[in-house]
């Protein structure tokens, strides 16, 4: 996040083969929707890191931007084929966006593909005129909506994991910007109004916490291993996800498209942070709390992610539930740890043997960053409402030190890969 270091090195990306269904030929921030946590006696909201305004999410998780660039091409093909209406501007909605700067260069390039299309249809009377693009940013009421505007109108400078500024849609002309806090659980837009909508890396956070691992040592629904997920969690998701999909078909017009790319667990069993490289990122939560002094057994105990990462499997099934949508393509990603694999590459390249190269400690005050954007609420909710929030805060500060600690160690080891489905859905 904050005072990060990067080091120029090829990212890797590999899909899975697992394709589930499809309809028509297709070639798909931390962003993080805001949670409610619930803790024993109140809801505690989950707030950004950092100040709004200074965009920290986008400088924390480079990964995001890679997970968006495999998207790019599912997303530019759909653009390329779907419906365009004559005389209206072309309305785009970014779902769960968090700060907006993870988003951008998609977006620029969405709104050059429409009007790359710009008169398809001979009926068209504006042709002297860009096609004039609607940018509808998504989130609940707590976000980070000065962060969105700093970076949708340009007055904050983006760039990704390699040190490349982003270009924002803004800057192209005829663009419009509107944010919208109503949460995409619910129908966000008026009915037939979207074009195309985006979602990444935000569609897994509950409505509501059944906060059912409370008092146990799994913290995620998703470490249910040995054993199907929590009842209430996975009630929860399906539920969640049949409201999605049901306010998406209302909102769409017909021939629009829906374009979510949403953690899952694979048909492997991977998830965020636990793949085939590396060590767990959850039993490295885990070790780092569990060193934790000044804590209760309760206390210890309390994590309880209000997440859900669902199959691929469950994502059709909520699909084939709306009769007005029709899922195109569906199939499952596997974006390394951009962090990961830089450290790796700068420190085996020959290139780096006569240059300064990253310590494991520097590599540890990089990486952490990323993972503390989206967990660091829910490890404050389980603290108890008798400590003080400062006191909340010493104790967390120790826990991430704790964790820097055990990153240090073994550097190479330690990761956070990204594992989503990448579904493309169409209105029929």
């Amino acid at each position: 996040m904050i005072g990060a270091s990067f080091y120029a090195a090829a990212t890797i990306i590999y899909c899975t083969s697992a394709t589930f269904h499809t309809g028509a030929v297709t070639a798909f921030a931390l962003k993080q929707q805001q949670q409610t946590v619930p803790t024993a006696n109140s809801n505690v909201v989950h707030t950004p890191v950092g100040k709004d305004g200074d965009g920290a999410y986008s400088a924390a998780t480079k990964g995001c931007f890679d997970v968006i660039d495999a998207a790019t091409p599912l997303i530019l093909n759909e653009v390329a084929c779907q419906p365009i209406r004559d005389d209206h501007p072309f309305h785009i909605a970014d779902y769960g966006t968090a700060d907006g700067g993870t988003s951008l260069g998609l977006l620029t390039k969405i709104v050059k593909a429409v009007r790359e299309r710009k008169g398809d249809n001979n009926n068209d009377s504006n042709n002297d005129d860009e096609k004039e693009i609607v940018i509808h940013y998504e989130d609940q009421r707590e976000n980070e909506w000065k962060s969105v505007f700093n970076h949708a109108f340009g007055y904050k400078k983006v760039t990704d994991a390699y040190g490349n500024q982003i270009d924002t849609p803004y800057d192209l002309g005829n663009v419009f910007i509107e944010a919208n806090g109503v949460g995409f659980h619910s129908q966000c837009y008026p009915s037939k109004s979207i074009d195309l909508g985006v979602s990444f890396t935000a569609m897994h956070w509950l409505s509501s916490s059944p906060s059912s691992l409370r008092g146990v040592d799994i913290m995620h629904s998703a470490r249910s291993v040995d054993g199907p997920p929590p009842q209430a969690e996975q009630k929860q998701a399906e539920q969640d996800w049949y409201n999605i999909l049901c306010a998406r078909s209302k909102e769409l017009t017909k021939g629009g498209r829906f374009v979510c790319v949403n953690f899952c667990v694979s048909k492997e069993g991977y998830f965020l942070g636990q793949t085939d490289t590396g060590v767990s990122m959850w039993d490295s939560f885990q070790i780092a709390w569990n060193k934790l002094a000044g804590i209760s057994e309760e206390e210890r105990l309390g994590i309880s992610f209000p997440s859900y990462y669902r199959t691929t499997d469950e994502f059709i099934n909520g699909i084939d539930k709306c009769p007005d949508l029709r899922l195109i393509s569906a199939e499952e990603k596997i974006v390394r740890c951009p962090y990961r694999e830089q450290y790796i590459a700068q420190s085996t390249s020959d290139d780096n043997k006569n240059s300064k190269t990253m310590t494991p400690g520097e590599y540890s005050k990089s990486f952490v960053p990323t993972t503390r954007t989206w967990s660091h609420s829910t490890f404050k909710a389980a603290l108890s409402d008798d400590k003080t929030d400062q006191e909340k805060e010493d104790i967390l500060e120790q826990f991430w030190t704790n964790y820097e600690e055990l990153v240090a160690e073994a550097p190479e080891e330690h990761g956070m890969d990204y594992v989503h489905s990448y579904l493309v859905i169409e209105k029929i």
